[in-house]
């Protein structure tokens, strides 16, 4: 079973002006069914939902548990469903699971990260034996911590009290000496604690290097976008031009104290050339791994303003959200992770695959696509 797309929107009524067609994103697919005798919650470091069904029905019995999700960044979903009676079609079962799971959490759907997955156990042996089996969907979440979390956690790793469990944006910087009085455009929002503290440690012990030159901190948490062509529109935007590492810190807390999981990445990139046009050409932006960007359809208009994209990738495992890798190749710039550099992604063509952090990428349709996990 490769895909349930197909019949989930001949259901939803694709190909009629429907919510459905707007919030299914196009390449939305589950990966091939997984085999397993029995399934066990994963030890990935996540939290967990159980999102329970009763074994050969598709109503969700606790769908408060799902409704409390649309605040957290989802990773990954396993529908989980018993090969019982053995060999029968569970395709029309499995598609009304969906179809429960898009009414309660539409906004999944339209994810370009979450790892879709269908899990077949085979080891139910009688009726007998499906009590003890788990049926529905498992899906694995990074809980968003609360500003006094973040707070905390930035607090620690500026003054050194403990070392950052990943230093993806200091071992950037340190393979880039040649980036000088840098606009950087960062992401405040939510998870981001961990890098935020690194570029605030970053500033603090490198000030006489001069990384940066102007700092724009972004947590807006609204879905209207905009080029910011005309008046600016500061609401969720933080900025300040200024290498004293204790007025950066000191703004960086302040803008964390709102927002939740909605990024403005390219809005933000516009609002600070516009507010800093001498330096369009250096600009960096610091981006979450686990969250898209909301407001891509302002790739076009950076694309026409020829503004050549630095994109640091945090918290990236194992897969690189590809709409950054878009963003980098629409604008001609260069993606970076705690491992490797990309700087030619500009080359790239149709049918192209290169490597990056050891998975493999593939342009199809002028948009890049994870072929291997």
């Amino acid at each position: 079973m490769k895909s349930i797309l197909p019949l989930l929107l001949l259901f939803l009524g694709i190909g009629k002006t429907t919510t459905a067609q707007v919030s299914i994103r196009e390449n939305f697919r589950f990966r091939d069914t997984l085999k397993v005798a029995k399934y066990r919650p994963l030890e990935n470091g996540y939290s967990v939902a159980r999102i329970r069904m009763t074994p050969g029905e598709h109503t969700i019995l606790n769908p408060e548990d799902v409704k409390a999700l649309k605040d957290q960044t989802i990773i990954r979903v396993d529908l989980v469903y018993s090969d019982y009676p053995y060999g029968k079609d569970f395709s029309e079962l499995n598609r009304r699971r969906i179809l429960e799971l898009y009414i309660l959490l539409p906004e999944a759907f339209n994810s370009s990260i979450i790892d879709w997955n269908i899990v077949k156990q085979t080891g139910v042996e009688s009726q007998r034996d499906m009590h003890t089996y788990f049926h529905g969907f498992e899906i694995y979440y990074r809980k968003m911590p609360t500003y006094q979390e973040e707070h905390k956690i930035i607090q620690d790793i500026v003054e050194q009290k403990t070392p950052p469990q990943d230093s993806s944006l200091l071992k950037v910087f340190e393979r880039q000496p040649t980036w000088k009085n840098m606009l950087v455009v960062t992401d405040v929002t939510g998870s981001m604690a961990p890098y935020t503290s690194q570029l605030l440690l970053w500033i603090k012990a490198n000030q006489k290097l001069k990384t940066f030159k102007q700092i724009v901190f972004f947590n807006d948490d609204e879905e209207n976008s905009n080029t910011q062509t005309g008046t600016l529109d500061p609401t969720g935007l933080w900025t300040i031009e200024s290498s004293n590492a204790d007025k950066v810190i000191e703004l960086a807390y302040t803008a964390m104290e709102k927002g939740n999981h909605i990024e403005n990445d390219l809005e933000a990139v516009c609002y600070a050339i516009k507010k800093y046009p001498e330096n369009k050409n250096n600009v960096v932006l610091i981006a979450d791994n686990w969250e898209d960007p909301c407001d891509m359809k302002l790739v076009e208009f950076l694309k026409q303003q020829k503004v050549p994209l630095k994109i640091v990738v945090c918290g990236v495992k194992d897969r690189v959200n590809t709409l950054y890798l878009d963003l980098a190749y629409a604008t001609g710039g260069s993606v970076h992770t705690m491992e490797e550099d990309l700087t030619n992604i500009a080359q790239m063509g149709n049918g192209k695959t290169f490597k990056l952090n050891g998975m493999k990428f593939m342009m199809s349709a002028g948009r890049f696509i994870q072929i291997d996990n």
